[in-house]
């Protein structure tokens, strides 16, 4: 029996703009691994980002060494041996920081390495960026204290069960909470400040509207989106998560 393919269809392009209008993907790129870098103030991921690297093939060289820079393939190509690694390292990472133990880590087919090589990489992961360490204690030690933690725009969650019953998704929340505000309050900046945008939704770290056509084609419309999505994270060094913009004049699914 031949290899069976399960995947699924581009849902995305049932949703089409309307007639002479592009539909806009603006998307927050690397949103959440950027907020836990600010969380843990880790200078060396803050530094990356701000200077536009790319943090996972950094972090392929420092958890990976020779095997993933010396790897076949391009890391964006999923068919190569670089590209599979570099997938696995993306999901080991980001699992790590919201408290994905070894064991589950390599139980997880996207990740899948040896049982050894997951804490080795967690204790190496931690080594270099003990903030994150720090992080999670202090989540740990406000849901101890106060059932709640708050995120940096002042939003607080409370928790009714068990302080170590929650604490993974108290560790996710404040990060991807915080996606969601920047996102959030993005989209109502540029509604109240482009008249020729008409907002559709938003999912997550992401949101969709159509603009009429020739606007697309201006050389400023771009410029004038990203300026008004853009929102700043009152941390002590204030974090501005970059906005990616696409759109087609087809559907959302056809955005590029």
């Amino acid at each position: 029996m031949g290899v069976q393919d399960f995947r699924l269809p581009n849902i995305r392009k049932m949703f089409i703009p309307d007639p002479g209008m592009v539909i806009v993907d603006a998307d927050l790129a690397g949103a959440d691994a950027q907020v836990v870098a600010w969380e843990a103030n880790d200078s060396k991921l803050k530094q990356a980002f701000r200077e536009g690297k790319s943090v996972h093939l950094m972090n392929g060289e420092d958890l990976l060494g020779k095997a993933f820079s010396e790897a076949e393939g391009h890391h964006k190509n999923p068919g190569t041996q670089k590209g599979r690694m570099y997938d696995a390292l993306k999901r080991f990472v980001h699992g790590t920081n919201y408290l994905s133990s070894a064991r589950n880590l390599h139980l997880n087919p996207a990740v899948a390495w040896p049982l050894a090589d997951c804490e080795a990489r967690q204790r190496r992961w931690f080594d270099l960026h003990p903030g994150i360490k720090d992080w999670h204690v202090r989540v740990k030690d406000s849901i101890e204290r106060t059932r709640s933690i708050r995120n940096q725009f002042g939003y607080r969650i409370v928790y009714f069960d068990r302080p170590d019953s929650v604490l993974t998704q108290a560790v996710a929340w404040g990060p991807q909470s915080t996606v969601a505000e920047v996102c959030f309050r993005g989209a109502l900046q540029l509604r109240g400040s482009v008249p020729w945008v008409e907002l559709l939704l938003q999912v997550h770290d992401s949101i969709v509207f159509q603009i009429p056509s020739h606007r697309w084609g201006e050389a400023s419309t771009l410029d004038t989106i990203k300026r008004h999505l853009e929102i700043t994270v009152p941390y002590n060094d204030p974090l501005t998560i970059q906005w990616g913009i696409a759109g087609s004049e087809t559907s959302w699914g056809d955005c590029k």
